[in-house]
């Protein structure tokens, strides 16, 4: 009996290219919103490793525990010596460009998300093998995957400090798409009454998400539009392309949502990825056509 083949689309999703491909997009929304005007190649090299290696330690990591029954699980065991000598080498460029290349914030930056990274492996360790997927770990998962990925950017910032860079509402709303992504991967797999909770608290992530994007962006319409004192908002001129884009992926994840029994699994993964990047492209259309309107 001949194999299925596996289309094209689905190999960066096979090869752990999503994710990397995912932080190098949104590294780039971070770097034009904050202001960043130059930034080593080396750091986009360095991010996009980075990524990968996490995503190939999580999938390596779930096929052993047995929790993995997807398609990029199956691939990850059966090829398990080459993904971890790639892993190795990409460990090697990663540490000798923290170390003797990049900015020494970034090394700075790095131990931290090192440390929210080994957090997230060791909730994956200890998690109960019952089945049901932990919205917790997610939350984790995002966090790590929103911070490690504006970190970079934020090192070569001139403008925006540490502290406002954790707090800030463009991280912690990308966190929040993150959150819903793997969220929404995880509950595929329910059937029956939690299927039908676990849809109803998607929905409810993706509505807390949409209006947490629309109070950004009327902020940025107008300074005292909620009567807060003056300092809580921003003059930054990316808040409202930011906003308009994350309220397009809220809004693309509730119809993913809706319809997802409709969708094939292989391809509800890529949709859910596009849907991540989907604010990025409303934030370059969006900007693009206020500068022509400069002009």
């Amino acid at each position: 009996m001949e194999k299925e083949r596996v289309p094209w689309w689905l190999w960066p999703n096979l090869l752990s290219l999503d994710a990397p491909l995912v932080a190098l997009v949104w590294a780039w929304m971070f770097a034009k919103a904050w202001g960043v005007v130059s930034v080593p190649w080396q750091l986009w090299v360095t991010l996009s490793l980075a990524v990968w290696i996490v995503y190939v330690l999580d999938r390596l990591l779930d096929a052993r525990l047995g929790d993995g029954r997807e398609p990029r699980h199956h691939f990850h065991a059966r090829f398990s010596r080459v993904f971890l000598v790639l892993v190795v080498l990409a460990t090697g460029w990663c540490v000798h460009s923290v170390l003797f290349v990049l900015a020494k914030t970034v090394f700075q930056y790095g131990l931290v998300i090192l440390i929210m990274a080994a957090a997230y492996f060791g909730a994956v360790w200890s998690q109960k093998r019952d089945g049901r997927p932990m919205v917790g770990k997610n939350v984790l998962a995002g966090l790590t995957f929103a911070y490690g990925t504006a970190a970079g950017i934020h090192a070569y910032s001139p403008v925006v400090g540490i502290a406002e860079m954790f707090l800030s509402a463009e991280v912690i709303i990308f966190a929040g798409l993150c959150v819903v992504n793997m969220t929404a991967i995880d509950f595929w797999n329910l059937e029956g009454e939690d299927e039908e909770d676990a849809a109803a608290v998607l929905n409810l992530g993706t509505l807390l998400l949409g209006g947490l994007a629309m109070f950004v962006y009327f902020s940025a319409l107008k300074r005292d539009f909620f009567f807060f004192y003056e300092g809580f908002y921003h003059e930054r001129l990316f808040y409202k392309p930011f906003a308009a884009g994350v309220l397009v992926g809220a809004a693309c994840f509730f119809l993913l949502n809706q319809a997802r029994r409709r969708i094939k699994k292989s391809a509800y993964r890529v949709l859910v990825d596009l849907a991540v990047v989907s604010p990025v492209f409303v934030f370059w259309v969006m900007n693009a056509l206020n500068q022509d309107s400069v002009r």
